[in-house]
């Protein structure tokens, strides 16, 4: 009879349970290195869209609105969804009729987004490029709050937007003030 070449079943279990556990270990690096890209795509974003928004004003000599927007058409607060940007003439963060859009860019984000300055629930760019009293942050979380893929973009009140540091390299980035970034709820 001729030889067969084969697995025995504890050949194939055995198999089966180390590649069980390989993808195990691989899905939990993948996921946690999926959270980390997506930071980095958002937060670049936002500090691209703020400057991109700023050097507008600037050479349009106008004042220009950017809020968060869930369609595109008005501002609604929903930074994780979308920006808006959009002339605004008489500063009061709607479009009139004398208003045009300039640009909406859709984020488009799984995870809370949120926009908290001094002038509101927007920012305005006057032509100078200065934001009118409207500095403050970006806060970017998971919905689980975990602080190792909690992000924040600072404005100032030149208009300029920057990352959140993380100064001791631990991997978690720090607030302004140097403390660990703490989620809205």
């Amino acid at each position: 009879m001729p030889k067969t070449h084969g697995f025995t079943l504890i050949e194939a279990l055995i198999t089966i349970t180390i590649l069980c556990i390989i993808t195990l270990f691989a899905h939990a690096n993948l996921s946690a290195w999926l959270k980390t890209q997506n930071a980095k795509r958002v937060t670049s974003e936002l500090i691209h869209i703020v400057h991109a928004s700023r050097a507008y004003a600037i050479t349009g000599r106008r004042p220009f609105t950017l809020c968060g927007s869930s369609n595109g058409l008005n501002c609604d607060n929903q930074w994780a969804i979308g920006a808006l940007f959009f002339e605004d003439a008489n500063r009061n963060g709607i479009i009139d009729n004398n208003d045009q859009i300039i640009r909406y860019t859709p984020l488009n984000t799984k995870t809370t987004l949120q926009w908290k300055g001094f002038g509101g629930q927007r920012l305005v760019f006057e032509s100078t490029g200065l934001t009118s009293a409207s500095n403050g942050t970006f806060t970017y979380c998971e919905f689980n709050k975990d602080p190792l893929y909690s992000r924040q973009v600072i404005v100032s009140r030149g208009g300029r937007a920057r990352l959140s540091p993380d100064k001791n390299n631990d991997g978690i980035y720090e607030d302004i003030n140097g403390n660990i970034i703490t989620c809205p709820n």
